[in-house]
């Protein structure tokens, strides 16, 4: 304690100095913490485009033309409901389309490849919210995050983005889901009140509805309720997904896929990729798949779900994810593509948190210091690899996308969007689907492409 014949002006000059310092502590955190975010939306800018790409074709300019041809306000709802793209029903994205027509009456991509992109900030909150201390001071709990916002935002899922289709679906289910679980468990306890549960039933409606892996929400819910005899909640909760389950069965058509039964022993192994899939190749992402479900087995006897049930149950719920896209995929001969990385990616922070919780009351002050430089640098690599690879593959991914468009207009009567050789390989029919779609949406004024000096 400063003695008593201390001079008063010295002592208020030391308190402002350790002020200002802390400020200048927790602004140089928050900074750090923000710059993995920045650098992804500054990559996602640079490389953005405002025009169709391959699955934008079916999911959104043939649905609006259907759309705006339907007479009826009946009519048009059960296009939103219940048009099928492929295997899936996108009624949260058809919301999405159908609304962006109804308000500006046409078609904007650039606004609804931003959308979808904004749905990683709304992730990376509720991360923030899963996985911060509250113990900690502001400082601290930043530091802590750092880590995981570097490992999120390593955009090996950049093929998600910058594409209306997948960025309307594959984002928005994560999102959903994730709020859906954390709401169910107010200050990391169960109980959530009436209201509260049923904002958590409304985004599992939502997740149902932005992709099939949305209805694993079901038996994940039950996982939590039943053992709790929370049964009122369970009915409630499963009558959540009952809407979005009655759009897939309306006519729901099975797209037809030669199988190969020798596929079938490859669902282990793409199980295990999938996991791992944050490495862009099969076996080495096997190998970090063994890994991640030998940490998440780990979690499971030591009864992480007390301790974080958020984090907890929504790793379960990646794990049924990979086992459905596993049977669905793997059998069907499927090669991991980027998009399914993000997945890999959240369980990365799953584990980072798991580990830095257990090695808390293990290790020594030192040994836990060396464990989170370690991580910190490891995320630092990760995210600056990732980020150049995505820079790269969007940048190619734009060039192709804009070739096509100038070919189209060189002679929309004939030349199609679509140049890409690998597609028109798999899908010989896709160029023509593509070029009468466009001028089909064009002609009907739903759809303008931008005038060139527009497109960045």
């Amino acid at each position: 304690m400063p003695s008593q014949n201390a001079d008063p002006g010295s002592a208020t000059g030391h308190v402002f100095e350790k002020l200002t310092t802390g400020r200048g502590n927790t602004l140089l955190a928050l900074f750090a913490v923000l710059l993995p975010a920045i650098a992804a939306f500054a990559i996602l800018y640079r490389q953005g485009i405002s025009v169709p790409y391959q699955d934008d074709y079916a999911a959104i300019l043939e649905f609006a033309v259907n759309y705006d041809e339907s007479p009826a306000l009946k009519t048009k709802l059960l296009h939103v409901a219940t048009d099928q793209v492929n295997e899936y029903k996108l009624s949260f994205e058809h919301f999405i389309a159908a609304s962006d027509l109804e308000l500006t009456h046409h078609l904007n991509f650039g606004f609804l490849t931003g959308l979808g992109n904004s749905f990683l900030l709304a992730i990376a909150y509720l991360l923030w919210r899963t996985y911060q201390q509250d113990e900690q001071d502001l400082d601290r709990r930043l530091l802590a995050f750092l880590p995981i916002n570097l490992i999120f935002f390593s955009l090996t899922y950049w093929e998600n983005l910058n594409w209306a289709t997948t960025d309307l679906q594959n984002i928005p289910v994560i999102f959903f889901s994730l709020l859906a679980i954390y709401l169910l468990f107010p200050g990391r306890r169960f109980g959530p009140a009436r209201l509260q549960m049923l904002f958590a039933c409304l985004a599992a409606t939502l997740a149902a509805c932005s992709s099939a892996n949305g209805f694993l929400l079901g038996p994940v819910g039950l996982l939590i309720f039943w053992p709790r005899r929370a049964y009122a909640k369970s009915l409630l909760w499963c009558a959540s997904l009952a809407p979005p389950f009655a759009a897939y069965l309306y006519h729901f058509s099975v797209p037809p896929h030669p199988v190969h039964w020798a596929a079938y022993l490859t669902r282990p192994l793409f199980f295990l990729a999938f996991l791992g899939c944050a490495i862009p190749f099969r076996w080495p992402a096997a190998l970090l798949g063994i890994g991640i479900l030998a940490i998440l087995g780990r979690a499971v006897r030591s009864r992480f779900d007390r301790a974080n049930p958020v984090a907890f149950y929504f790793a379960v719920w990646i794990i049924a994810t990979a086992t459905l896209v596993a049977w669905v995929r793997g059998a069907l001969g499927f090669g991991l593509t980027s998009r399914y990385s993000i997945y890999s990616i959240l369980l990365l922070v799953f584990c980072y948190s798991f580990l830095a919780h257990s090695l808390r009351s293990r290790w020594s002050l030192r040994s836990r210091k060396r464990f989170y430089l370690a991580s910190v640098l490891v995320a630092v690599m990760m995210c600056v690899l990732a980020d150049i690879g995505a820079y790269q593959y969007l940048s190619e991914r734009r060039g192709m996308i804009l070739r096509g468009i100038e070919m189209y207009r060189a002679n929309p009567e004939v030349n199609s969007p679509m140049i890409d050789p690998r597609i028109l390989k798999a899908y010989p029919g896709e160029n023509l689907f593509e070029q009468r779609t466009l001028t089909g949406a064009i002609r009907k004024h739903i759809y303008t492409l931008p005038p060139k000096q527009e497109i960045r």
